[in-house]
């Protein structure tokens, strides 16, 4: 299995047809004159219209739209070469300059995302959408960056040959000028190329059916009375006679159905009450009441009784027609994998995802990146295309356990096993690192070590003498093996009960099990977000500049090595691994660094 962190397309396989560029129209430039024509009868159509109040008004279409919307938010663009001769793409390019502008892309990293995900609704709602690029003036003589929009065709109009559309941000009808850029970017429709189309499209009868059920449903729960019907009413009751509007008094019939009114509008407005509840009271001879109570006729169907089934049905019919997934048009995605539940299947990406990213990449290459280019001075632009870095959003299969058997057997690098798993090259631990953790593990290993001069300054910066670790500095050898003075065989060195200070040794060595942890839940808080910004800290003391949630998750896997400490200090197992346990843990949620003292005291309280 090969996996990337930059794929959208690989070696050897075909470049896009050229076709995929006639979804992508410039409106402004050289030919604007000419594109206004072609488009001046292409206005929003009354589909297009519906599907958006359909979107506003169905969660069950908004919901899985807005989910293909999120991850293709999480892509990220890049600067990709080209072969001259195949245009097949062969990786990303190594020029800075070239790599920089295409960061800009979208409006930069701080925009992007919100950019990204507007296309990707537009692109399934209406199917079509608007890219502007404009200018920002400089600011103090320092170029700015492009402001970046995209817009939905109902924001964009067209009049007498110029564009205008309503910024979003200040909400003013604005006119492109000469140096902005606008490009119509859409799905063709397979009959008429020129104008948009999705799958909403098709779905809109279904649509139409699962606001009616909702409708239906809704009416009957506002309703005080049951369904309804004919109510046969005995003239003779006695029933306080209402006022028409003129103020003369009302027949019975007219008087009964009157009050039933207003009594229903009392309790829909005012449903939590319990006068909302309290039943209409009406008074008859007693004789009349058997009669009366029978003498409602339902004029309700069989249909009323399966308006829930019909809906349900009307949003499986959805999910089906929807383009995408089936599991994510009904929900369903995140019962398969909760852990991965915002990542979508490899395939889910190929089909339904990477053609919007694909179209959106040549459109802004052909219209903005390699104009750019060359504005910059950049020789041969069109070596360049912008690709997308989709390791946030593609959920392939976990190869860790058959990499990690692969390297255990030699059969594969360091090298090889890190990039498989995804693991930039940033995270690769220094030369001094790798050196510190070797020492920490050979001293969990074996104690004695950290009697060595040279090995605990290394560790801890400074000396520890050869009686803190429990032996004398002539019973160790060179490698750390204690050949006489030390304690005897079988026995172990246990703290007095009335002793107030605690070793150095034991201090020395649960101090290597806390900084174990810490540089394990280091690591956990280098995420993609944050990676490279706290270069300056070290890896046991991140968690002082980056909140640390779940605790208790992030220390998994620690305190692995407190059994053989507390045996060589005949101290309970389960207490010393618990007080190092909620030492930690409180490190970890005040955001405060190690202490020699503070362990110094909490080592006080194992016995």
């Amino acid at each position: 299995m090969t996996v990337a962190l930059f794929r959208r397309r690989h070696e050897g396989e075909t470049a896009p047809p050229k076709a995929v560029m006639a979804a992508a129209m410039p409106l402004v430039g050289p030919d604007v004159v000419r594109v206004n024509r072609a488009r001046s009868s292409q206005t929003t159509e009354s589909w297009q219209r519906d599907a958006w109040y359909f979107f506003d008004a169905i969660g069950e279409l908004r919901s899985p739209i807005t989910f293909i919307a999120n991850a293709c938010s999480q892509a990220t663009p890049f600067a990709a070469e080209v072969d001259p001769d195949t245009q097949l793409i062969t990786g990303p390019t190594e020029d800075d300059r070239v790599q920089r502008a295409a960061a800009q892309v979208l409006g930069g990293a701080s925009h992007r995302a919100q950019l990204l995900q507007t296309i990707a609704v537009c692109w399934q709602v209406p199917g079509e959408l608007f890219v502007i690029i404009r200018p920002t003036p400089p600011v103090g003589g320092l170029p700015q960056p492009d402001k970046w929009l995209a817009l939905s065709g109902q924001r964009v109009t067209e009049k007498g040959g110029s564009w205008t559309y309503i910024d979003p941000t200040t909400l003013l009808t604005t006119e492109l000028g000469e140096q902005d850029r606008m490009v119509r970017v859409w799905s063709p429709h397979p009959n008429d190329q020129s104008k948009a189309d999705t799958a909403v499209r098709p779905a809109l009868p279904i649509l139409r059916e699962i606001e009616k059920s909702s409708m239906n449903i809704a009416a009957k729960l506002d309703s005080r009375l049951s369904s309804n019907g004919i109510w046969l009413f005995p003239q003779e009751a006695d029933f306080p006679p209402g006022r028409n509007p003129d103020g003369s008094a009302m027949n019975l019939a007219s008087s009964v159905a009157s009050f039933v009114m207003e009594s229903m509008t009392a309790s829909m407005s005012n449903p939590g009450t319990a006068a909302a509840q309290a039943p209409i009271v009406v008074t008859m001879p007693g004789e009349w009441i058997e009669p009366a109570s029978k003498s409602h006729m339902d004029l309700s169907t069989a249909l009323d009784g399966q308006v829930v089934e019909l809906r349900q049905d009307g949003i499986s019919r959805l999910a089906v027609t929807l383009d995408m997934p089936k599991d994510v048009a009904a929900g369903t995605q995140a019962e398969a994998n909760h852990w991965g539940a915002w990542q979508v299947e490899e395939s889910t990406y190929k089909i339904y995802i990477e053609p919007l990213l694909q179209r959106i990449g040549d459109s802004l290459t052909e219209y903005w990146f390699r104009p750019a280019l060359v504005a910059m001075g950049v020789p041969n632009p069109e070596r360049y295309v912008i690709d997308w870095d989709t390791s946030a959003i593609v959920k392939r299969p976990d190869a860790t356990e058959d990499l990690n058997w692969l390297h255990d057997h030699q059969l594969i690098s360091d090298d090889y096993r890190r990039n498989q798993s995804g693991i930039p090259d940033d995270a690769i631990p220094s030369d001094e690192e790798l050196e510190l953790r070797r020492l920490a593990d050979a001293v969990k290993g074996a104690p004695t070590l950290a009697a060595d001069p040279t090995i605990s300054a290394k560790l801890f910066g400074f000396e520890i003498a050869p009686a803190a670790a429990g032996v004398a500095g002539s019973e160790i050898t060179p490698s750390g093996e204690i050949v006489d003075g030390g304690a005897p065989a079988g026995e172990t060195r246990a703290l007095p009960a009335t002793q107030n200070d605690v070793p150095d040794g034991l201090t020395a060595a649960a101090e290597l099990i806390v900084f174990d942890a810490l540089h394990r839940v280091g690591g956990r808080l280098l995420t993609n977000q944050n990676r490279g910004q706290f270069k300056d800290t070290p890896r046991h003391e991140l968690h002082t500049v980056i909140a640390a949630a779940d605790v208790g998750g992030l220390l998994d896997g620690s305190f692995t090595n407190t059994d053989g400490v507390a045996d060589a200090w005949g101290l309970d197992r389960s207490m010393l691994r618990a007080r190092l346990r909620e030492y930690s843990q409180t490190l970890l949620t005040h955001g405060v660094p190690y202490s020699r003292d503070g362990l110094a005291v909490v080592l006080r309280t194992v016995r």
